[in-house]
């Protein structure tokens, strides 16, 4: 057992070794370390205090465990920086100069990376601090939803979209996508996927809404402040629509949607599994119909009728609009001008690029380290790169990548004519609506 030394004791070793004995002679008679005796009497030679106490000094994360297994840890996220604590310690196994070693578990794999900043976990801060406006009006504002990994019994699984006006309390469109087989891991939804939702009830409805309000989705929506705008947001700037977001885990800002997907799957999916993609798309568009049409609804604004009977306004565009008129309607112009409004930071790598919506630019070799303030130029579509710092000197411009009218809108030709088209209005068959 270790023994420690009292502040007499301490004064004690240095009157001997004054009086002449070696620092050998006080310890071997004093019984303790010749070590301590000659730190405790350096100590009072240089006029330092004698009345320190003891303290241990905290142990450091993965201490008791061989510095090998720490250095490999270190070495295997460097090199892997996407290698969470599981697929770390899977590979520690694996490690011939480990074997035999104790090894840490997941959990203190993970603490011992958190401790620092490099390794740890960017936290989304959230775009909507409070809950979006709510719609007054038809055609105001669409949530669009969607579920995933409902499975069919021919073993396939099916995301399905849903979209619901929450003023007029219709059902808008409902889509199923296949995305893969049971037990596969669930994909996320797509833009193109998201598109094409859309633009049927484009279609179905003849009208755009004012607003498009979706959760979080990572590849609809942007999830950090200074993150670039995704393709769908921009598609629907382009639009003329305005992409409104949820608040993170509040789904009740979203509530008229999500319980639409309960009324949708009950009413079409359940019982109907035995089915492919295709026939259930079809067997959706029918419950759409007699949901929208004919079936009195149990919403508080449709007093027991059906959707259209109580508003009868969801029937009246906003302004009239058809699939083949999407590129005649969307507006580069719109895009640039939401673009101008924004502006993003960003830290060139140490060749002095950095990363804005998914492309590289490269900035300057001197900018290597050095934060940079970004804005897009609608003159010339170019992004302008200013020193943080001083932010009225521009350090380079360059044309921006990806924000052409193919980009943003997915469609293969822009140039070409696509003439007069008819997409199959299901909402609409033998109602004797016309517009």
């Amino acid at each position: 057992m270790v023994r420690h030394t009292s502040v007499e004791q301490r004064q004690e070793f240095y009157r001997r070794h004054q009086a002449g004995e070696s620092y050998q002679q006080i310890a071997v008679q004093l019984g303790f370390s010749m070590e301590c005796v000659r730190a405790w009497c350096r100590r009072q030679r240089d006029g330092q205090r004698v009345d320190r106490r003891y303290q241990r000094a905290a142990p450091g994360l993965l201490s008791r465990f061989d510095p090998k297994v720490r250095y490999v840890i270190l070495r295997l996220r460097l090199e892997h920086p996407r290698w969470g604590p599981n697929r770390i310690l899977f590979k520690l196994h694996k490690r011939g100069s480990l074997r035999g070693l104790r090894l840490p578990s997941e959990a203190q794999i993970g603490r011992y990376l958190h401790q620092w900043p490099r390794f740890q976990r960017r936290r989304a801060v959230a775009l909507t601090a409070e809950r979006p406006a709510q719609p007054s009006q038809v055609h105001q504002c669409w949530q669009l939803d969607f579920k995933l990994g409902i499975a069919l019994k021919n073993g396939s699984q099916v995301t399905l979209h849903t979209v619901r006006d929450p003023v007029g309390e219709a059902y808008i469109g409902a889509v199923v996508f296949v995305t893969g087989q049971v037990g596969q891991p669930l994909g996320k939804v797509t833009v193109a996927e998201a598109r094409f939702t859309l633009r049927r009830c484009f279609a179905q409805w003849q009208t755009l809404p004012a607003e498009v309000q979706t959760d979080g989705e990572t590849t609809l929506a942007a999830h950090r402040q200074g993150d670039f705008p995704t393709v769908f947001t921009l598609w629907l700037a382009g639009l003329g629509i305005s992409h409104t977001v949820i608040r993170p885990g509040r789904p009740t800002d979203n509530a008229e949607v999500e319980r639409c997907h309960r009324t949708i799957n009950d009413y079409a999916i359940v019982g109907n599994e035995q089915v492919d993609g295709n026939c259930l798309q079809t067997l959706l568009d029918e419950a759409l119909t007699e949901l929208n049409f004919e079936l009195p609804s149990r919403a508080e604004g449709c007093a027991g009728q059906p959707p259209i009977t109580a508003h009868p306004e969801l029937l009246h565009p906003r302004f009239l609009f058809r699939p083949e008129w999407e590129l005649a309607r969307f507006d580069l112009g719109r895009v640039e001008a939401y673009l101008a409004t924004l502006h993003w930071l960003r830290t060139p790598t140490s060749v002095g690029q950095v990363s804005v919506g998914g492309h590289r630019y490269m900035v300057s070799k001197q900018s290597a380290g050095r934060p940079v303030l970004i804005r897009f130029d609608p003159a010339d579509r170019h992004f302008v790169f200013f020193d943080l710092k001083d932010q009225s000197q521009e350090i380079r411009r360059r044309p921006a990548k990806g924000l052409d009218l193919v980009d943003l809108t997915g469609l293969a030709d822009c140039s070409l004519d696509l003439g007069p088209q008819q997409l199959p209005l299901p909402l609409f068959a033998n109602q004797g609506v016309s517009f």
